[in-house]
């Protein structure tokens, strides 16, 4: 199987962005045996097998340096080949961002090696308690041009295209058709870290938890090429996002939006279950019936008032034997053998019905809904 045609419009549309040149010096060497005397030093010294050679919080605006480059990064790329897969819509404000933080990284080594001996000296007469510990960390001070070479900040951005081999292309294939599940999953990440700080029981949500939504859809936006399920889950948050207020706290009916949306987004699986919604719910043009249709039953038709033909009694001639003996013979004669010259008297017309009254007529059961009782 080689590389698909999609795969390849994904790779024209990213850059890999590798920052692995970026070298930080620990300041740590191993401890030995020979330098504990006896007594363990204490955390602040020794920590792990190994030993500090200098105060630690004199490293530490190298590492906020490393760990902004980082974040820079991946607030709108996601782990790729041991890099980060960028788009090129954004590569150039990534870089313009790392070189920012190269010219800050070079400009605090110039300031820290000159002082880096002064330093030294200075953790060596902290006062510890034996004698052998500043000994030991004298004798084990790293040489200035080491450290000289040990702090570097460097990083490269390169296109990745596929080998003319079908097999090689194809292992870059799968690496591609995994970036959007690699999105997902720190999308998942991310939103997990603000559940762990007590969000779905504090009751209220401050703008800084939505900020860090907005940066994850605008990373999400950012990356919708990947797949169509992430345009679709970046929607879905920026509609959910643009019914918010963007100042002050959210409380309420608002809130638990938020919470709701958060907790979706918390784990690979609730992500993909969210997605399975949203194609389901696109993908139909019909409206959505609500869960019971509740039908108002058939009303009876009001009953009527018997239709009442009035009878009127008349005078009869007085009726003969003979008359009396004629009409019987009449009525016991069969249909087709009575021909009579007289006109047939009109059949009396059939009672009406009379409805039953409301209060006595069954009434009809309601629909039941599926699932659903009345």
């Amino acid at each position: 199987m080689t590389i698909q045609t999609n795969e390849i419009r994904i790779l024209d549309q990213i850059l890999l962005v590798d920052l692995s040149a970026i070298h930080l010096w620990t300041a740590r060497k191993k401890l030995k045996a020979e330098m504990l005397e006896g007594k363990i030093p204490p955390a602040d010294l020794a920590s792990l097998g190994s030993m500090r050679v200098i105060d630690p919080e004199r490293l530490k605006p190298f590492e906020k340096i490393k760990r902004q480059a980082i974040k820079a990064v991946e607030e709108c790329g996601v782990k790729f080949l041991g890099g980060y897969a960028v788009s090129q819509d954004k590569i150039q404000e990534v870089v313009d961002h790392l070189e920012a933080l190269k010219t800050q990284f070079y400009d605090l080594k110039s300031s820290f090696l000159p002082n880096y001996d002064r330093w030294v000296s200075d953790w060596v007469n902290q006062g510890w308690e034996k004698v052998e510990w500043r000994e030991a960390i004298r004798s084990s001070a790293t040489p200035k041009a080491e450290v000289d070479a040990g702090l570097q900040f460097g990083y490269a951005a390169c296109r990745v295209a596929p080998d003319g081999d079908k097999h090689l292309s194809s292992t870059l294939g799968g690496q591609v058709r995994g970036l959007a599940d690699q999105l997902f999953a720190e999308t998942a990440d991310t939103a997990e870290r603000l559940l762990e700080t007590g969000l779905a029981t504090r009751g209220h949500v401050t703008q800084n938890t939505l900020n860090t939504v907005r940066k994850m859809n605008a990373k999400l936006k950012g990356l919708m090429f990947l797949s169509s399920d992430v345009k679709g889950l970046s929607d879905h948050i920026e509609a959910t996002l643009a019914a918010l207020p963007t100042s002050g706290v959210v409380n309420g009916v608002q809130y638990g939006a938020v919470v709701t949306l958060i907790s979706s987004l918390s784990t690979e699986e609730s992500i993909k279950r969210l997605i399975k919604h949203l194609n389901i719910a696109n993908g139909s043009d019909e409206v959505v019936a609500p869960a019971v249709e509740v039908q108002l039953p058939v009303q009876p038709p009001a009953p009527q008032e018997p239709v009442v033909e009035a009878v009127v009694n008349s005078e009869k001639a007085p009726v003969t034997l003979d008359a009396l003996i004629s009409e019987l013979e009449l009525a016991t004669a069969p249909a087709e053998a009575i021909e009579s010259p007289v006109a047939a008297s009109p059949e009396p017309a059939p009672e009406p019905e009379v409805a039953t009254p409301a209060e006595e007529a069954e009434p009809e059961p309601l629909p039941q809904a599926a699932g659903f009782w009345f």
